[in-house]
C-alpha cells in the first residue's frame, strides 16, 4: 500500500534514487546506459532542489510506501503549467501556460519493483484531479517514441498524441512525442455555454478574456488529505517513464528527471 502526499524539496534525495532507478529500468534498449548513468548521477537530490528553485510553479506528489519495514519513497509525479518544450533550461512557460489553460505533466516515475500495483495510476489520478481543480482546460506530457509501455499508461489514462515531436539530441538522438488529454473543468463548461448562445464559432465564443485567471496554485498541495492505494484488490497500472517530465512524465522525462535533465538535454 501507498499513501499519496505533497511532495517538497526536503524528498529531493529519495526523489532523485526513484529518477535513476526508473531510468535504467524504463529506458533500457531506448537510451545507452552509458547517458543514463551520466544524466541521472548521483547528486543527494542537488537536481531535484534546483527544479524547485528555477520552477517555482512545480507541484509535485509522492507516493510513499506504507507498512512496509523500511517505508519511503516508491513514486512521484512533478507537474505544473505548461513549459516551452525546445526552449533552454530552465525552460519558460508557454503563452497558455502562462494564462493557466494548459497544464503539463513533468514527470511521473514509479520503483520498477513497483511497477502493478497500482501507484502510478494512483499518482496519475491525483494529477489529473488537481490540475482539473485549479482550472485548466487541458494537459500535455511527452513520451519517448519508443517507450511502449508508457505509451500504453498514458493512453490508458485518456492522453493521444497530438502531432508535436522533439528530438532529444543528447540522449543519443531519441525522439519524444506529446501527448495531450482535455480536462473537464467549469473554464470549459463555461465557453461551451457562451458558444451555444453567441452564434459564434467556438475559438471566438470561447470568451477567453472574461474568465478568471486561476492563480495555478494546485489543491493538491493544500489538500492535507492522504489518499492510500494498493491492496489485494488493486488494478494497477505500471509506469515505465515519464520522461514527462524535462526527462520526466514524461517531459515529463524533460521536467522530471530533474526536470532539468531532459529539458537541459532538449535545449542542447
Amino acid at each position: 500500500m501507498v499513501v499519496i502526499r505533497a511532495g517538497s524539496a526536503a524528498d529531493a534525495a529519495e526523489v532523485a534514487a526513484v529518477q535513476r532507478e526508473g531510468w535504467f529500468a524504463a529506458y533500457e534498449g531506448i537510451i545507452p546506459a552509458e547517458i543514463i548513468d551520466r544524466v541521472t548521477a548521483p547528486d543527494d537530490g542537488a537536481r531535484v532542489r534546483q527544479t524547485f528553485r528555477t520552477r517555482p510553479w512545480q507541484r509535485m506528489l509522492v507516493a510513499v510506501a506504507a507498512g512496509e519495514a523500511a517505508p519511503g519513497i516508491v513514486g512521484y509525479a512533478s507537474f505544473g503549467p505548461e513549459t516551452e518544450a525546445t526552449a533552454p533550461w530552465p525552460a519558460p512557460l508557454t503563452p497558455e501556460g502562462e494564462e493557466r489553460r494548459i497544464a503539463e505533466l513533468y514527470a511521473l516515475y514509479v520503483r520498477p519493483a513497483w511497477w502493478s500495483t497500482g501507484t502510478g495510476r494512483a499518482l496519475m489520478e491525483r494529477v489529473l484531479a488537481a490540475t482539473t481543480r485549479a482550472g485548466y482546460v487541458s494537459v500535455t506530457l511527452w513520451v519517448l517514441r519508443d517507450n511502449g509501455r508508457a505509451r500504453r499508461f498514458y493512453e490508458r489514462a485518456g492522453f493521444a498524441p497530438d502531432g508535436a515531436v522533439n528530438v532529444l539530441d543528447r540522449l543519443g538522438g531519441v525522439t519524444e512525442i506529446r501527448y495531450r488529454r482535455a480536462l473537464d473543468t467549469a473554464r470549459q463548461r463555461l465557453g461551451a455555454g457562451r458558444e451555444k448562445g453567441s452564434g459564434h464559432d467556438g475559438r471566438r465564443g470561447r470568451g477567453r478574456h472574461l474568465l478568471r485567471r486561476l492563480d495555478g496554485a494546485s489543491p493538491a498541495d493544500d489538500d492535507p488529505e492522504e489518499v492510500a492505494c494498493g491492496g489485494a484488490g488493486a488494478v494497477t497500472q505500471p509506469v515505465r517513464h515519464q520522461i514527462s517530465g524535462p526527462c520526466g512524465a514524461d517531459r515529463h522525462c524533460r521536467h522530471g528527471l530533474a526536470a532539468e535533465t531532459l529539458a537541459a538535454c532538449r535545449a542542447a
